[in-house]
């Protein structure tokens, strides 16, 4: 079976490369991005399994990477949104635009592997049918 692929957008480099080490350690490969520009990109070359964005970025927000990917359908994969902001209209907002998840900093490395594993096998079990 592949290893499935992750596309992690970040601007923080200590947070982004604390996750990676964390999920390839897991068995997952990892494409990581800087910013919303480089993670459209990287979405729509790499074509991740899932993608995990982080919302306040330089350029594209977090919110401007999900809205272009789910209004171009260049990438299906299931999105998380992973953001310092605890806020309930900003929660509604992501689920709104269609994330599948909402995650807040500081993150516990153990729950976020767990929602990712379960929104694969979710996403697999869609393929499926």
């Amino acid at each position: 079976m592949d290893k499935a692929k992750i596309l992690l957008i970040d601007d923080e480099i200590d947070f982004l490369d604390m996750v990676r080490e964390k999920l390839e350690l897991e068995g997952y490969e990892v494409i990581t991005a800087k910013n919303g520009e480089e993670g459209l990109d990287r979405a729509r070359l790499a074509r991740p399994d899932l993608i995990i964005c982080d919302i306040m970025m330089p350029g594209k927000n977090g919110f401007e990477v999900l809205r272009n990917l789910k209004r171009s359908g260049d990438n299906r994969a299931p999105f998380v949104m992973l953001t310092v902001v605890n806020d309930f209209e900003r929660i509604k907002e992501a689920y709104e635009d269609e994330a599948d998840f909402y995650v807040t900093k500081p993150v516990e490395l153990d729950k976020l592997i767990n929602n990712v594993r379960v929104l694969l096998n979710l996403a697999g079990s869609k393929k499926n049918e």
